[in-house]
């Protein structure tokens, strides 16, 4: 399932605060609001205030996410079991398939996804290990080398943890595609609520066109810049690794409140938001969750957040 792309071009938090003041000022000014369209009255601003009280409640990524991330943590020792099975498989294959021979029977086995899935990247884990599973089947004469290479319980114990990894990653899957699925949930509210709320605000520019002070009211980029400040307000967030000390490729990070996250797809990544306090949460493969606690926004900068993760 696809994630929806926002209309809004700001951050959660700033659409519900905007949305709200721009409603206010509607109420401000219903008379005239009234003259231009019969559909202006009271109660569609009170149908307006009610969906966005709706599209604020849905549930915040993080509380989404708890699910599939918890789920995560199980998978992470079935993978390393399976990551073991894996090493040994690559040594039964070298001792009956010596030298360059070795290279098309690894590449059978799997060992394409090695790297990917050492990196818990769990659809290349599965890969690997179904992979490793019909190679390890269709040659097992061949591996055992009578009794002296692979041992007959090995071929249950690879199979036994596969299925255990199997069983989690499906509920994985499951769970994330629920979680997208409520992600975009969110996303579409958001959407609605900004859509009525952009149409109102074209008439008020319409009906405030030789008003300046009241047709700024209902302009949204002066609105959001009342809300922030004049200059660029929100955090660049930095992960390395501590042994390394490079940057962690594709981390991602959630913050609260406000729903806000997103996935680094360089050294870098940028969250734009108001001012206020939030809670940041980082997370990488391998890595423990960092929480940062109380990181405070202060209106028109840019605050730098650098993180260094130890792998698990």
């Amino acid at each position: 399932m696809s994630k929806v792309n926002t209309n809004y071009g700001c951050s959660q938090q700033t659409l519900y605060t905007a949305a709200a003041l721009v409603w206010i000022s509607y109420a401000a000014n219903l008379p005239a609001f009234a003259s231009l369209k019969g559909k202006y009255t009271k109660d569609y601003a009170t149908d307006a205030l009610a969906a966005l009280a709706a599209a604020k409640a849905l549930p915040t990524s993080h509380a989404r996410n708890s699910i599939p991330e918890s789920i995560r943590i199980q998978l992470m020792p079935l993978g390393d079991n399976c990551l073991c099975n894996q090493r040994k498989l690559r040594s039964y294959i070298h001792e009956v398939f010596p030298g360059d021979a070795a290279t098309p029977m690894l590449a059978a086995a799997g060992f394409n996804s090695y790297t990917s899935a050492y990196n818990y990247n769990w659809a290349e884990m599965n890969t690997m290990i179904t992979e490793g599973d019909l190679f390890i089947s269709n040659n097992s004469t061949v591996l055992q080398d009578g009794t002296n290479n692979m041992p007959i319980p090995f071929i249950a114990s690879y199979t036994s943890d596969k299925t255990a990894f199997e069983t989690v990653y499906n509920n994985y899957i499951t769970s994330a595609q629920a979680t997208t699925g409520g992600t975009n949930e969110k996303l579409l509210a958001n959407n609605a609520v900004y859509a009525t709320l952009i149409a109102m605000m074209e008439d008020g520019r319409l009906i405030f066109e030789n008003d300046k002070t009241r047709k700024e009211l209902f302009t949204f980029s002066i609105v959001l810049n009342n809300i922030t400040g004049n200059g660029t307000t929100g955090m660049h967030i930095s992960a390395i690794d501590s042994i390394t000390e490079l940057s962690i490729p594709g981390f991602t990070a959630t913050v609260q409140p406000g729903d806000e996250s997103g996935q680094a797809t360089s050294d870098i990544l940028e969250f734009k938001m108001s001012a206020g306090t939030y809670k940041v949460v980082i997370m990488a493969p391998g890595y423990p969750d960092y929480i940062a606690e109380n990181v405070q926004l202060t209106t028109g900068v840019m605050h730098r957040l650098d993180v260094v993760l130890t792998k698990k």
